[in-house]
């Protein structure tokens, strides 16, 4: 069995609930990145699911790309209707933070339409029509957030990748004590705080490279539909890693993308 899974949602999800209450040490979520603190990435925020009636659980990350839009992974939102999702762009989100719930969802149609897959391979879990991109509007305007501008068409094939830096924000697992996210008795480090981490692109050959870009260790579970950044430009979506222990590379489905730019053009 390939050891790859996706950062987020699903499965993940559950998993998540129930790591929540192992946790937590100093470490900041995004496996080795530091908490943001200075609160450099005020326009990632943590989405929380209602799993259970008045509960809600941090489960995947997004960005604000407009007042009232957030941009996140299909993944994160295929499986929830609007009135079980809502949005914190606070640091450490607590019970006294300001939350923003959805009012409507947007997920790229062609992710409805593929077909199922058994086991865990990348070809069929990454391969078209899987469009791992989703739109959630807010039921009002963030205050005090200036969104991110989004990637414009071929963005990152303008950059030479073997010498540009990148960064990952979100909200996920920080790391794992024991086990894995598969493992019946894991335990992993969960502090629900937004964190980031410098990451450079992985050049070398992947079967994906018009709709991915592969990156080095960052990315964990819980950390799906966040950003990564090019000088404060989201130019792709973080989605899945190749480890269950999050030890891995990662990949993002990239914005400038041709059919994330038809996706964008069209409901953003």
């Amino acid at each position: 069995m390939h050891a790859f899974r996706r950062a987020g949602a699903g499965a993940a999800a559950a998993a998540l609930c129930s790591v929540l209450l192992l946790v937590a040490g100093p470490a900041g979520a995004v496996v080795g990145g530091q908490s943001d603190t200075s609160n450099i990435y005020a326009n990632a925020g943590v989405l929380q699911g209602q799993f259970a009636p008045g509960e809600w659980f941090d489960f995947c990350s997004g960005t604000l790309v407009a007042e009232d839009v957030v941009l996140t992974a299909a993944h994160c939102t295929d499986f929830l209707g609007p009135g079980d999702l809502r949005v914190s762009f606070d640091v450490d989100p607590n019970g006294g933070s300001t939350y923003y719930y959805a009012d409507q969802i947007v997920v790229h149609p062609d992710w409805f339409t593929a077909p199922p897959c058994r086991g865990n391979s990348k070809r069929c879990y990454l391969a078209p029509p899987r469009e791992d991109i989703a739109l959630v509007w807010l039921s009002e305007n963030v205050a005090g957030v200036t969104p991110a501008p989004v990637a414009g068409d071929g963005y990152l094939d303008a950059l030479d990748l073997t010498s540009e830096s990148f960064t990952v924000v979100g909200y996920g697992v920080d790391d794992f004590i024991k086990g894995n996210i598969i493992s019946p008795h894991s335990i992993a480090v969960v502090d629900g705080v937004r964190s980031y981490r410098h990451v450079t692109a992985i050049t070398e050959h992947d079967a994906f490279p018009d709709r991915f870009v592969k990156i080095t260790q960052s990315l964990c579970f819980g950390d799906s539909g966040g950003p990564l950044f090019h000088d404060g430009t989201v130019v792709a979506i973080d989605t899945w890693t190749f480890s269950p222990r999050c030890e891995g590379p990662n990949l993002s489905y990239r914005v400038d993308a041709p059919t994330a730019q038809a996706f964008l053009d069209k409901y953003l």
